[in-house]
């Protein structure tokens, strides 16, 4: 498994840090399947050619992301826009605008980072001052490459997003990105355009009309010789056997080598925790790992490096292990252990010195694969939740079909878990349908996290669910209420994470929601044939699903408002966790946003 490259956000604007490659769509060639998210394995299958299933507009996708391929290639070379072949790309009668506005101004100036954006308003459609012919497109893409000669590791990608078919043109949204290392730093830019092309005979390659700039982004960071994020993995864990012999070999690799009985799971839906295990006041991580791989507790030495300590310390489980959790559950001073295993969740107390011992096993019917951690009633100790992912009709380790697909409501049950541990006796109780959270618990939960979002003095909760709706429950002296519907944070798309902080520092705590942007979700689900049966409301929950993330502002009076896609934070690709937090020390929240899917053996994404 690959996770492809992370897109940063700082103080409200977009930065993209590395380029990601393709996102691959749930949302398949007919539209969605209620049989879910299964990824054809057969060379063979029909549904691989978008021509074959009448897709006007997916056909053309892929013959015109050829022709921009084109583009990308010749940005990335050192001689890009004097290449004589754009004449093959564009009609005779073709035009563009200016592809790196003239009029740039700084948006964001601090420390190492400068934002750029268009001076003035974009107008896609306007074509006063217009370059022309394959000449005015190479003008514009050498304007677009300046930044970046003398530079290194050059990268691009252009992709589209939306295609609409008329009866003598197609209309096409792209998004285009384009990076290189400099001496002094890095480079990076982020533009929409809008492209107008010739309907192509069935044998002909597409061409461009018209090219206009929709919105227009670039970043410099002053790091010379360096990233603004560096990975030292290996640095830090690279001393211990486990890191080389089991945490760097691929998930392919493990598959060939466990045995099917014991159910490794191919999609790394494995967490890890933070935290001062043995009290010495720094921070180690406790990494989950899949079936028959023991997990990881990574100390921390004073040196940076960290060892590997899981068996002495008892917690070397074999068993697929989907999340942990760290907290101070018997209000001793030390960080207890909470683990979502495979049969249930298993809580662990710290003897203060890093040793654990297994003290109480609450049951699941199917795996949690998260778990948080707040004292809902006030009563002094740390109480927990688990999401459940998965219907409640599936065997532990095997998932069901999600129904219906856009808005799942046969999920298995959440848990709340009542922290009544007394006097030294360890107990959780099931308090989940006594306090409220039995209302709408039927979906396919893939997280949650607890904060006071209207600051009355206790935590509420939100989970962020997969296909569909997710839950807000406002806590009420101990009782909840969903009111999810009511402060507009329902979200219906694939909810993979959440996390809470004040974005714009008003006092409010506002809600990130890690979804899916799906750029052919966005293509088909905007054609006349994507399910032709189903009413304008049904496709409207499929074309938000395909959005992305949501940043949603909280109001002040018990509702949000949606603010992600003018904020610049709704494409994270196929985001599977996000997180705030003040990257530069600046004293506002930032966006660091983890994405990517299976890669396999292809080089580039799915």
């Amino acid at each position: 498994m690959s996770i492809r490259w992370p897109v940063l956000v700082v103080g409200g604007v977009t930065l993209l840090v590395m380029l990601a490659a393709g996102l691959m769509s749930w949302f398949g060639r007919g539209g969605p399947d209620p049989a879910g998210p299964e990824l054809s394995t057969s060379p063979t299958d029909r549904n691989d050619d978008p021509g074959n299933d009448n897709w006007e507009s997916e056909n053309f996708s892929t013959r015109a992301a050829a022709q921009l391929a084109r583009i990308g290639a010749l940005l990335e070379g050192e001689k890009a826009s004097q290449d004589q072949s754009l004449s093959s790309l564009v009609t005779e009668d073709f035009s563009c605008q200016p592809l790196r506005p003239p009029g740039r101004q700084i948006v964001f100036d601090e420390r190492v980072l400068k934002v750029w954006h268009s001076a003035a308003a974009l107008d896609p459609q306007d074509r006063q001052h217009a370059l022309e012919g394959a000449s005015g497109l190479a003008h514009a893409l050498r304007a677009m490459r300046q930044p970046l000669v003398g530079a290194t590791q050059i990268r691009s990608k252009l992709k589209i997003v939306r295609v609409d078919v008329a009866e003598d043109s197609i209309s096409t949204t792209v998004l285009v990105e384009l990076r290189g290392e400099l001496r002094e730093g890095s480079f990076a830019q982020s533009s929409t355009w809008q492209c107008l092309w010739a309907a192509p005979a069935a044998d002909a390659d597409p061409r461009l009309i018209w090219i206009g700039l929709a919105d227009y982004e670039e970043v410099t960071a002053q790091l010379a010789g360096k990233t603004l994020l560096a990975d030292c993995t290996q640095a830090v864990l690279g001393a211990n056997a486990c890191f080389r012999e089991q945490l760097l070999p691929s998930s392919n690799s493990w598959l060939t080598r466990i045995e099917r009985f014991i159910t490794l799971q191919s999609f790394g839906h494995s967490g890890l925790t933070v935290g001062d295990f043995n009290g010495d006041g720094l921070d180690d991580v406790y990494v989950c790992q899949a079936a028959g791989l023991p997990n990881r507790l990574f100390v921390q030495n004073p040196d940076g490096t960290a060892t590997d300590v899981a068996a002495e310390a008892g917690v070397d489980w074999l068993e697929p292990t989907f999340s942990a959790l760290l907290v101070d559950l018997d209000n001793d001073g030390d960080q207890d252990l909470v683990l979502a295993w495979v049969h249930g969740l298993m809580f662990m107390s710290n003897d203060g010195r890093g040793h654990f011992r297994q003290q109480f096993l609450a049951p699941l019917s199917n795996p949690a694969y998260s778990l948080a951690a707040a004292d809902y009633d006030l009563d002094g100790d740390l109480d927990v939740y688990s999401c459940v992912y998965g219907s409640a009709t599936s065997r532990p380790g095997e998932l069901a079909d999600p129904i219906p697909y856009h808005d799942a409501n046969n999920g298995d049950a959440n848990h709340l878990w009542r922290n009544d541990n007394l006097k030294g006796t360890w107990k959780f109780t099931d308090v989940t349908d006594a306090v409220g959270l039995g209302e709408n618990n039927s979906r396919w939960s893939f997280a949650a996290a607890w904060e006071d979002f209207d600051n009355d003095g206790d935590m509420d909760l939100y989970v962020a669910n997969d296909y569909g709706r997710n839950n807000l429950y406002k806590n009420e002296q101990g009782r909840f209420t969903d009111v999810a519907a009511t402060a507009g944070v329902e979200d219906g798309s694939f909810g993979m994470s959440v996390s809470w902080g004040d974005y714009n520092n008003d006092g409010l705590t506002d809600l990130y929601v890690s979804n899916m942007f799906s750029g052919a979700g966005n293509r088909v689900t905007y054609q006349r044939n994507f399910k032709a049966d189903a009413s304008e409301e049904v496709k409207d929950k499929y074309r938000y699903m395909a959005r992305g993330n949501s940043l949603f502002e909280n109001v002040g009076d018990g509702t949000f408002r949606d603010v992600g896609v003018e904020a610049g934070v709704n494409m994270g690709r196929w985001a599977w966790g996000s997180l705030f937090v003040d990257l530069d020390n600046n004293g506002s929240e930032d966006l660091l946003v983890a994405n990517g899917y299976l890669t396999n053996k292809r080089p580039d994404d799915l």
